[in-house]
Protein backbone atom coordinates (compact mmCIF):
# COMPACT_ATOMS: atom_id res chain seq x y z
CA UNK A 1 0.00 0.00 0.00
CA UNK A 2 1.49 3.42 -1.09
CA UNK A 3 2.33 6.16 1.76
CA UNK A 4 0.00 8.91 2.13
CA UNK A 5 2.29 11.47 -0.33
CA UNK A 6 3.63 9.02 -2.28
CA UNK A 7 4.30 10.40 -5.83
CA UNK A 8 3.03 7.38 -6.77
CA UNK A 9 -0.16 8.58 -5.78
CA UNK A 10 -0.19 11.47 -7.74
CA UNK A 11 1.36 9.32 -11.23
CA UNK A 12 -2.24 7.48 -10.64
CA UNK A 13 -4.51 10.48 -9.99
CA UNK A 14 -3.03 12.23 -13.35
CA UNK A 15 -2.74 8.87 -15.76
CA UNK A 16 -6.58 8.33 -14.85
CA UNK A 17 -7.79 12.12 -15.19
CA UNK A 18 -5.72 12.33 -18.66
CA UNK A 19 -7.45 9.15 -20.74
CA UNK A 20 -11.11 10.76 -20.29
CA UNK A 21 -9.28 14.27 -20.82
CA UNK A 22 -8.20 13.41 -23.95
CA UNK A 23 -11.50 11.70 -25.07
CA UNK A 24 -13.18 14.89 -23.89
CA UNK A 25 -10.99 16.95 -26.45
CA UNK A 26 -10.76 14.72 -29.75
CA UNK A 27 -14.78 14.37 -29.06
CA UNK A 28 -15.01 18.08 -28.62
CA UNK A 29 -12.90 19.16 -31.66
CA UNK A 30 -15.06 16.56 -33.76
CA UNK A 31 -18.37 17.73 -33.23
CA UNK A 32 -17.29 21.18 -33.41
CA UNK A 33 -16.12 20.30 -37.15
CA UNK A 34 -19.17 18.50 -37.90
CA UNK A 35 -21.95 21.48 -36.35
CA UNK A 36 -20.04 23.45 -39.26
CA UNK A 37 -21.62 27.36 -38.71
CA UNK A 38 -23.79 26.10 -36.09
CA UNK A 39 -23.40 28.44 -32.80
CA UNK A 40 -23.38 25.37 -30.72
CA UNK A 41 -19.72 24.96 -32.65
CA UNK A 42 -18.22 27.64 -30.73
CA UNK A 43 -19.25 25.59 -27.37
CA UNK A 44 -17.88 22.80 -28.18
CA UNK A 45 -14.70 24.45 -29.27
CA UNK A 46 -14.50 25.94 -25.98
CA UNK A 47 -14.83 22.59 -24.38
CA UNK A 48 -12.20 20.93 -26.38
CA UNK A 49 -10.46 24.11 -25.37
CA UNK A 50 -11.04 23.76 -21.57
CA UNK A 51 -9.77 20.16 -22.13
CA UNK A 52 -6.66 20.97 -23.49
CA UNK A 53 -5.78 23.78 -21.35
CA UNK A 54 -6.63 20.87 -18.05
CA UNK A 55 -4.37 18.15 -19.69
CA UNK A 56 -1.55 21.04 -20.05
CA UNK A 57 -1.82 21.13 -16.02
CA UNK A 58 -1.73 18.10 -15.12
CA UNK A 59 1.32 17.50 -17.55
CA UNK A 60 3.05 20.76 -15.53
CA UNK A 61 1.78 18.97 -12.38
CA UNK A 62 3.82 15.71 -13.09
CA UNK A 63 7.09 17.56 -14.36
CA UNK A 64 6.90 19.58 -10.48
CA UNK A 65 6.39 16.62 -8.58
CA UNK A 66 9.24 14.86 -10.92
CA UNK A 67 11.31 17.51 -10.20
CA UNK A 68 10.84 18.18 -6.73
CA UNK A 69 11.43 14.75 -5.87
CA UNK A 70 14.54 14.34 -8.02
CA UNK A 71 13.49 12.24 -10.73
CA UNK A 72 12.93 14.32 -13.47
CA UNK A 73 15.53 13.42 -15.86
CA UNK A 74 16.51 14.63 -19.44
CA UNK A 75 18.41 12.72 -21.95
CA UNK A 76 21.29 15.56 -23.57
CA UNK A 77 22.52 14.77 -26.88
CA UNK A 78 24.90 17.07 -29.32
CA UNK A 79 22.27 19.86 -30.94
CA UNK A 80 22.49 22.89 -32.58
CA UNK A 81 20.90 25.68 -30.15
CA UNK A 82 20.69 28.08 -33.04
CA UNK A 83 18.45 25.77 -34.52
CA UNK A 84 16.33 25.05 -31.94
CA UNK A 85 15.71 29.10 -30.82
CA UNK A 86 14.78 29.37 -34.09
CA UNK A 87 12.16 26.94 -33.81
CA UNK A 88 10.86 28.13 -31.02
CA UNK A 89 10.78 31.41 -32.04
CA UNK A 90 9.33 30.91 -35.51
CA UNK A 91 6.44 28.78 -33.16
CA UNK A 92 5.86 31.48 -31.04
CA UNK A 93 2.20 32.81 -32.21
CA UNK A 94 1.41 36.28 -30.42
CA UNK A 95 -0.94 38.24 -32.33
CA UNK A 96 0.23 41.57 -30.09
CA UNK A 97 3.87 40.62 -29.65
CA UNK A 98 6.88 40.59 -32.21
CA UNK A 99 9.25 38.03 -31.42
CA UNK A 100 12.95 39.26 -32.37
CA UNK A 101 15.99 36.33 -32.64
CA UNK A 102 19.64 38.32 -32.04
CA UNK A 103 22.88 36.47 -31.58
CA UNK A 104 24.93 33.65 -32.99
CA UNK A 105 23.38 32.28 -36.29
CA UNK A 106 25.99 29.91 -37.24
CA UNK A 107 25.40 26.34 -35.19
CA UNK A 108 25.95 26.46 -31.84
CA UNK A 109 26.07 22.78 -30.26
CA UNK A 110 25.37 22.59 -26.63
CA UNK A 111 24.37 19.18 -24.51
CA UNK A 112 20.34 18.77 -24.87
CA UNK A 113 17.11 17.50 -25.07
CA UNK A 114 15.51 19.15 -27.07
CA UNK A 115 12.17 18.88 -26.75
CA UNK A 116 12.66 19.85 -22.99
CA UNK A 117 14.88 23.14 -24.43
CA UNK A 118 11.65 23.69 -26.31
CA UNK A 119 9.29 23.35 -23.67
CA UNK A 120 11.66 26.12 -21.36
CA UNK A 121 11.43 28.60 -24.53
CA UNK A 122 8.09 28.27 -25.00
CA UNK A 123 7.57 28.90 -21.51
CA UNK A 124 9.63 31.60 -21.39
CA UNK A 125 8.09 33.12 -24.35
CA UNK A 126 4.47 32.61 -23.68
CA UNK A 127 5.61 34.37 -19.72
CA UNK A 128 7.14 37.34 -22.01
CA UNK A 129 3.70 37.97 -24.05
CA UNK A 130 1.58 37.71 -20.83
CA UNK A 131 3.59 40.17 -19.08
CA UNK A 132 4.40 43.06 -21.38
CA UNK A 133 2.61 45.25 -22.97
CA UNK A 134 0.73 45.05 -26.47
CA UNK A 135 2.97 45.80 -29.35
CA UNK A 136 6.42 45.56 -27.53
CA UNK A 137 8.91 43.11 -28.82
CA UNK A 138 10.16 40.25 -27.10
CA UNK A 139 13.89 40.02 -27.59
CA UNK A 140 15.66 36.42 -27.90
CA UNK A 141 19.16 36.56 -27.65
CA UNK A 142 21.61 33.26 -28.23
CA UNK A 143 25.26 33.60 -27.33
CA UNK A 144 28.30 31.09 -26.91
CA UNK A 145 30.67 31.85 -23.74
CA UNK A 146 33.10 29.64 -24.61
CA UNK A 147 35.59 30.57 -21.90
CA UNK A 148 32.50 29.25 -19.70
CA UNK A 149 32.08 26.59 -22.01
CA UNK A 150 28.89 27.27 -21.78
CA UNK A 151 25.96 28.68 -24.08
CA UNK A 152 23.49 31.64 -23.32
CA UNK A 153 19.47 32.23 -24.14
CA UNK A 154 18.01 35.40 -22.73
CA UNK A 155 14.65 36.02 -23.30
CA UNK A 156 13.69 39.72 -22.62
CA UNK A 157 10.28 41.69 -22.31
CA UNK A 158 9.40 45.11 -21.88
CA UNK A 159 7.28 44.71 -19.37
CA UNK A 160 7.12 46.14 -15.86
CA UNK A 161 9.79 43.99 -14.19
CA UNK A 162 9.20 42.04 -11.52
CA UNK A 163 9.28 43.49 -7.81
CA UNK A 164 12.03 42.65 -5.08
CA UNK A 165 9.02 39.99 -3.25
CA UNK A 166 7.82 38.82 -6.64
CA UNK A 167 12.05 37.87 -7.33
CA UNK A 168 12.05 36.00 -3.88
CA UNK A 169 9.09 33.36 -4.51
CA UNK A 170 9.66 33.66 -8.67
CA UNK A 171 10.68 29.80 -9.06
CA UNK A 172 9.20 28.97 -6.18
CA UNK A 173 6.13 25.99 -7.22
CA UNK A 174 2.36 27.61 -7.57
CA UNK A 175 4.11 31.28 -7.02
CA UNK A 176 1.64 34.16 -8.86
CA UNK A 177 2.86 36.77 -9.52
CA UNK A 178 1.83 40.37 -8.03
CA UNK A 179 1.50 41.50 -12.23
CA UNK A 180 -0.43 38.07 -12.97
CA UNK A 181 -3.60 40.01 -12.14
CA UNK A 182 -6.78 37.47 -13.63
CA UNK A 183 -4.77 35.70 -16.09
CA UNK A 184 -4.80 32.14 -15.89
CA UNK A 185 -1.82 30.01 -14.68
CA UNK A 186 -0.28 27.33 -12.46
CA UNK A 187 2.37 29.14 -11.24
CA UNK A 188 4.59 25.83 -12.15
CA UNK A 189 5.84 26.77 -15.19
CA UNK A 190 9.42 28.91 -14.07
CA UNK A 191 10.18 25.99 -11.38
CA UNK A 192 9.61 23.63 -13.89
CA UNK A 193 12.21 25.17 -16.36
CA UNK A 194 14.62 25.88 -13.49
CA UNK A 195 14.53 22.16 -13.35
CA UNK A 196 14.63 20.93 -16.78
CA UNK A 197 18.01 23.28 -16.99
CA UNK A 198 19.14 22.27 -13.86
CA UNK A 199 19.07 18.70 -15.21
CA UNK A 200 21.05 19.79 -17.97
CA UNK A 201 24.24 21.33 -16.04
CA UNK A 202 23.00 24.53 -16.76
CA UNK A 203 21.45 27.48 -14.90
CA UNK A 204 18.28 29.59 -14.87
CA UNK A 205 18.28 33.78 -13.69
CA UNK A 206 16.25 36.58 -13.80
CA UNK A 207 17.19 40.06 -13.45
CA UNK A 208 15.32 43.43 -14.24
CA UNK A 209 16.80 44.47 -17.33
CA UNK A 210 18.12 47.79 -18.07
CA UNK A 211 15.52 50.32 -19.09
CA UNK A 212 12.72 48.62 -18.03
CA UNK A 213 11.46 44.89 -18.77
CA UNK A 214 12.23 41.33 -17.06
CA UNK A 215 15.65 39.37 -18.47
CA UNK A 216 15.87 35.73 -18.03
CA UNK A 217 18.62 33.95 -19.11
CA UNK A 218 19.25 30.14 -19.03
CA UNK A 219 22.75 28.42 -20.13
CA UNK A 220 23.91 24.82 -21.49
CA UNK A 221 27.20 22.87 -21.77
CA UNK A 222 28.56 23.41 -24.68
CA UNK A 223 28.99 19.78 -26.65
CA UNK A 224 32.25 18.32 -26.14
CA UNK A 225 33.97 19.07 -29.99
CA UNK A 226 37.01 17.24 -31.88
CA UNK A 227 36.54 20.40 -34.23
CA UNK A 228 40.35 21.46 -33.95
CA UNK A 229 41.28 17.76 -35.29
CA UNK A 230 38.31 17.48 -38.40
CA UNK A 231 35.83 15.98 -36.12
CA UNK A 232 32.24 16.60 -34.95
CA UNK A 233 30.62 17.15 -31.76
CA UNK A 234 30.74 14.23 -29.39
CA UNK A 235 28.10 13.71 -26.01
CA UNK A 236 29.32 13.98 -22.87
CA UNK A 237 28.81 10.12 -21.81
CA UNK A 238 28.21 11.84 -17.47
CA UNK A 239 25.06 13.96 -19.08
CA UNK A 240 22.31 11.46 -19.68
CA UNK A 241 22.83 10.73 -15.75
CA UNK A 242 22.37 14.11 -14.95
CA UNK A 243 19.26 14.28 -12.65
CA UNK A 244 17.43 17.69 -11.03
CA UNK A 245 19.25 18.73 -7.93
CA UNK A 246 17.32 19.96 -4.97
CA UNK A 247 19.24 23.31 -5.04
CA UNK A 248 17.36 24.26 -8.17
CA UNK A 249 14.18 24.63 -6.33
CA UNK A 250 15.02 27.29 -4.29
CA UNK A 251 13.84 30.97 -5.19
CA UNK A 252 15.14 33.00 -8.24
CA UNK A 253 18.28 35.02 -6.64
CA UNK A 254 18.45 37.26 -9.78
Amino acid sequence: MSRRGDPDDLSIVIHELRNPLVGIDAAARVLANELGSHPASGRASAIASEARHMLALLDGLADAEAAAAGRLRSRPRAADLSRIARGAVAAAQFPDHRVALRGDAEPLMVMADEGRIRQVLANLLANAAQYSPAGSTIEVSVRAQRRRAVASVEVRDHGPGLTAADRRRLFKKFARLSTSGGTRGSGLGLFICRAIVADHGGELRHANAAGGGSAFTFTLPLALSDSSLGGTPRSDPGARSRRFAPRSARPGDG
